[in-house]
């Protein structure tokens, strides 16, 4: 599933060292410093940081003088539960092309994919015993400028920020065709889920965290109560 969030500019430096796991001390408990180095960015290679990059790829374009204009845009797109491990590069790469073609290439900031990241919670081994439990899905963190055609005719340049404009027409139909290319390109994973379609909309980003939460802690009790219930039918002996 994907959601996404927008971001005024002084949010944006923030944002884009947080992904990149620049951060040191970072207050996020749900990052594993001990699987960091498996992040990868499959934005384009440039000569500059990528928060230099947005600087000057928003100069060229018209951008009206207000501190809450969102400015950048970041789509969430995690890993579906039937991809096989095996073809999470490839679903990822495919993701990263779809968005390139709809956003512009130009406009691309950062692509981090993150696989250190997930929630921790309180769960019991097979013998009771409480242990401490990682769960979360592989994601990509695809950041991009919110441009569009600008014909206001008193602007000299000819594209504008505005994510409004952006984001209006892929509410209902990003995941439909987001599915539509990862099945063109050979993907067979499920982006468009049960929870997408009863929703209609696109989940924020909150919204989409707390149902998957739990969603995976169903899952991790439910694999604990087998594992019990198999403990003891076999008399406590394993």
């Amino acid at each position: 599933m994907a959601r996404f969030k927008k971001f005024t500019k002084p949010a944006v430096c923030n944002e884009l060292r947080h992904n990149a796991r620049q951060i040191s001390n970072n207050s996020n408990r749900d990052i594993d410093p001990s699987r960091t180095h498996l992040n990868y960015n499959l934005a384009p290679h440039r000569d500059m940081s990528d928060y230099e990059y947005f600087k000057q790829r928003k100069s060229e374009l018209y951008c009206m003088n207000r501190d809450d204009v969102k400015v950048l845009i970041g789509w969430i797109v995690t890993a579906p539960e039937d991809l096989k491990p095996s073809e999470e590069s490839d679903f990822f790469k495919q993701t990263y092309q779809f968005l390139e073609n709809r956003y512009g290439a130009e406009n691309v900031i950062q692509a981090y994919v993150h696989y250190d990241e997930g929630k921790k919670i309180q769960t019991y081994d097979r013998w009771g015993n409480p242990e401490e439990t990682t769960i979360g899905r592989p994601h990509l963190h695809f950041c991009f400028i919110p441009a569009t055609t600008d014909e206001n005719p008193k602007h000299s340049q000819s594209e504008k920020i505005c994510a409004n404009n952006v984001l209006k027409p892929d509410l209902h139909s990003f995941h439909p065709d987001l599915q539509q290319y990862l099945n063109n390109n050979g993907i067979h994973a499920s982006v468009v889920t049960g929870i997408t379609k009863q929703n209609g909309r696109n989940y924020t980003v909150e919204e989409l965290k707390h149902q998957t939460d739990l969603q995976q802690q169903q899952q991790v009790y439910k694999q604990q109560i087998e594992q019990r219930y198999e403990y003891e039918e076999d008399g406590g002996r394993w």
